[in-house]
């Protein structure tokens, strides 16, 4: 986007004329003297972009990124303007009245060097001309007609010509000079905020901030105004987990983006979370199964309450046996329903006369169904025994999505043992947990 100098951001007036190589302090409103950014046509590049303010100093090359526009090819001049309204003009007359290469009046972008460029102590503009502060540095393209028919004079205003203008940081002091850099323009973002509940109680709040940012996100908890963590951005996303809730308790939180070197920080929206009023622990079933001494079948039994198998065979090079995990019951009457999970993850098998001889969880698998009609929740996805795992890690049985009507959930599951055939003979016992999240 092209610059605006400070006298289109501060709307200063330039007016009345100055001798050559002299400085006049301009009437702050006078109606000649308008630099209007309508007219302004782009930004002038200098190189170098700094320099000393000494005999030769001052840039050697300027070039703008087009030329000067059909009507406003008569001539050309250079003048700086600084924040009080002083002009300092360049000697002697005009710039430029001739369309020649690189001055911009035939309409190719300019590309000056030398005089024509700046070089400001020497060709034009006197030590004495400059002073410190923030100047804007103008070259104009004047229109094909003045009132009189002649050319404007070096000392006019820039009036109704078309110019490319530059801001510069003059320090006479110092006797340097340096492109004033361009304002960022940042970017507004927008932060929005989802939690999600952890495994043990806490609540996960995560971030996310577009257009993607850097820079970190602070988490508060908007009741108290306590910051309850932090995380930093990762393409546009940060969390913290927040942990020692209230059971039965509504907490209310935020997330406050603070802005990076391109972005403006932003506030998200205010995410409820409304914990259980009635954890429900984790419970546990056994299940225990005896391998035979001999290849001829295998039988799987259960403590009281526990999960009856079928007799099991051996199968190819694997034990197999089946049987069925009763019923279970998940009963829901919060008010506000939130989504839920009812996990199950079985331990090793251990031999119950030799721990030292064990077989691993993932022989277990089920395939979870739902019992009778007015189901609130939905049945978890079958897990095949001896693969992927089995049920050695956490697996769906049952789960509900936010916003169900119905109370309750009743699933069952048919349960599948899929050990290697080479394991030792003996009665194994191993726990499936239930964990409802």
């Amino acid at each position: 986007m092209p610059r605006t100098s400070f006298l289109r951001r501060a709307g200063a007036l330039v007016a009345a004329a100055v001798a050559a190589a002299t400085l006049t302090a301009m009437p702050a409103q006078a109606a000649n003297g308008v630099l209007d950014p309508a007219n302004r046509l782009g930004d002038i590049t200098l190189t170098p972009s700094s320099g000393a303010l000494a005999t030769g100093g001052g840039p050697t090359g300027l070039t703008t990124a087009v030329g000067c526009p059909d009507g406003f090819r008569k001539s050309s001049r250079v003048l700086f303007i600084w924040e009080d309204g002083t002009q300092a003009s360049k000697w002697p007359g005009i710039v430029q009245a001739a369309a020649a290469a690189g001055n911009g009046l035939d309409g190719q972008p300019m590309a000056r060097t030398g005089t024509s460029a700046a070089r400001w102590i020497t060709a034009g503009f006197p030590a004495s001309a400059f002073q410190s502060g923030l100047a804007t540095y103008v070259v104009t393209c004047d229109p094909g007609e003045t009132p009189d028919g002649t050319y404007p004079a070096t000392t006019d205003p820039v009036g109704t010509a078309k110019y490319f203008s530059v801001d510069v940081r003059i320090d006479t002091e110092a006797k340097t000079w340096a492109v004033d850099a361009a304002p960022v323009e940042k970017v507004d973002t927008t932060t929005t905020l989802t939690p999600t509940a952890g495994n043990d109680g806490s609540v996960i709040l995560t971030a996310a901030v577009v257009p993607a940012a850097t820079g970190s996100v602070s988490f508060v908890n908007t009741a108290t105004g306590a910051q309850v963590g932090a995380g930093t951005l990762a393409d546009g996303s940060a969390s913290a987990t927040v942990a020692g809730l209230t059971a039965g308790t509504e907490y209310r939180f935020k997330a406050v983006y603070g802005g990076d070197a391109a972005h403006n920080g932003s506030e998200s929206n205010e995410a409820v979370v409304t914990t259980v009023a009635e954890p429900q622990p984790p419970q546990q079933t056994d299940i225990t199964v005896t391998i035979p001494a001999s290849a001829t079948g295998l039988k799987f039994t259960v403590t009281p309450g526990a999960v009856a198998l079928s007799q099991a065979t051996l199968d190819g090079t694997s034990y197999v046996a089946s049987g069925t995990l009763g019923a279970v019951t998940v009963s829901d009457s919060r008010t506000t329903r939130t989504p839920w999970t009812l996990n199950g993850r079985a331990g090793a098998f251990v031999n119950k006369a030799d721990a030292t001889k064990t077989f691993a969880a993932s022989a277990l698998g089920w395939t979870p169904a739902l019992v009778g009609t007015g189901n609130a929740g939905t049945a978890g996805a079958a897990v095949a025994p001896g693969a992927n795992g089995g049920l050695s890690t956490d697996k769906a049985l049952a789960q509900a999505t936010a916003g169900v009507t119905g109370d309750e959930t009743r699933v069952e599951a048919g349960i599948a043992l899929k050990a290697p055939s080479d394991v030792a003979a003996g009665e194994y016992t191993a726990t499936l947990t239930l964990t409802l999240i």
